[in-house]
């Protein structure tokens, strides 16, 4: 590692009895944290796609920490997809990245990850900022009732479901969706500040959602709605470019 290279360190972490694996890359000492979390993968990975660890990669070169863990039936972590689990894994995740005791801490998800960083902020508080990419108001809306077999049926494929007898019914796994729309919590946020950031031409979440959520959320709020940007800001460079910016003037 080149004096350059920012300190890889594999984190295991339990949540509820689920094992979640994710790595924290440390530039420096005393460096601001950002807690990056992921959304909902609903295709396989892409072998030269080098994934959150790129995006990490790049906002650590900008000169923060950056935690990665994924949530359960993700990645190396254990366990099946379900949202009260993915809260109860950020929950797990936040008590551990408040644990090292940055100078600060930032909370950055993309899609589901917003949706889940904004009920956080609201819920526990404690961090220093949120940035939610691609963040839906309702994930109700996105994955509707009626669209919950052929969502199980993608998340078997995908992997991030894998036990044959999980969920219980589908109802089961809509019914555990719903409390966790971000437009339920976001007023909550406030006075921590918050960044919405979305692509103008997202596929999967209209950009109308992203201003419900800046119209229902307290102040400081800022969206920023990237021309010509798809749901996917992951891999979008600008995406990193508007996180380390905004970071910059904390």
């Amino acid at each position: 590692m080149s004096a350059d290279e920012p300190r890889a360190e594999h984190i295991e972490l339990s949540s509820g009895g689920v094992d979640l694996v994710g790595e924290l890359l440390v530039p420096g000492e005393d460096t601001p944290l950002v807690v990056l979390s992921h959304g909902i993968p609903l295709s396989a990975p892409d072998p030269e796609d080098p994934g959150y660890a790129g995006l990490a990669t790049g906002v650590a070169d900008a000169g923060y920490s950056v935690l990665f863990v994924n949530f359960r039936g993700t990645g190396e972590s254990g366990g099946d997809f379900h949202m009260g689990g993915w809260y109860e894994d950020i929950r797990t995740v936040m008590e551990y990245a408040l644990s090292l005791g940055a100078p600060a801490v930032f909370m950055a998800g993309f899609s589901a990850g917003g949706a889940l960083s904004i009920e956080y902020a609201a819920r526990c508080g404690g961090v220093d900022g949120v940035v939610a990419f691609a963040a839906p108001a309702r994930l109700t809306e996105v994955f509707p009732r009626q669209n919950v077999l052929s969502f199980i049926e993608v998340a078997r494929e995908v992997g991030i479901i894998r036990e044959l007898h999980f969920p219980p019914t589908p109802d089961w796994l809509y019914d555990d969706l719903m409390p966790h729309d971000a437009l339920d919590h976001v007023a909550g946020v406030s006075p921590t500040p918050l960044l919405l950031v979305h692509g103008s031409e997202d596929e999967l979440v209209p950009a109308a959602q992203a201003r419900q959520l800046l119209d229902a959320a307290g102040e400081p709020k800022e969206l920023v709605m990237l021309p010509c940007g798809e749901h996917r800001l992951r891999r979008d460079p600008r995406s990193v470019e508007v996180l380390v910016e905004w970071l910059g003037r904390r």
